[in-house]
């Protein structure tokens, strides 16, 4: 039978881009519509939701597509290619493929924000965690 709604239960993290030890991690990043998360599996894109404490960032990475952010809450800095652009909630990101970037959450309430990126990014066939997605620079 096909999986077409994700319920907040089934929603996971383990992402690369989470941070911190065990027990407390300051950057989540929750896969919501991922291979694992539907079925079937989605061929062009994926939707996650990332959240930042307040003074912490996520690492400086990049991908192998483009991505898109908007920010739900919270307020904080986006850097690309070492330029930094305030965000906050309403805002809108477009991350062309191959720049490096990472977010820093200024403000004191949790930074939250939709991802929604392109699957060829990852290649998450057959179960994520796989060949990391990710380029970490730090």
């Amino acid at each position: 039978m096909p999986k077409y709604v994700v319920k907040p239960e089934e929603v996971s993290g383990g992402a690369p881009m989470e941070r911190g030890a065990e027990g407390y991690r300051p950057v989540r990043d929750l896969k919501v519509i991922y291979p694992e998360t539907v079925d079937p599996d989605p061929k062009s894109l994926i939707l996650g939701v990332v959240e930042v404490d307040p003074g912490h960032h996520t690492p400086l990475h990049r991908h192998r597509c483009e991505e898109v952010y908007y920010i739900l809450e919270g307020e904080g800095e986006i850097e690309i290619e070492g330029e930094k652009y305030p965000v906050k909630k309403g805002y809108g990101v477009f991350l062309p493929e191959g720049v490096r970037h990472r977010v820093f959450n200024t403000g004191d309430q949790t930074l939250r924000y939709v991802v929604v990126g392109g699957i060829m990014f990852v290649p998450l066939i057959p179960k994520w965690p796989s060949e990391s997605p990710y380029e970490i620079l730090e």
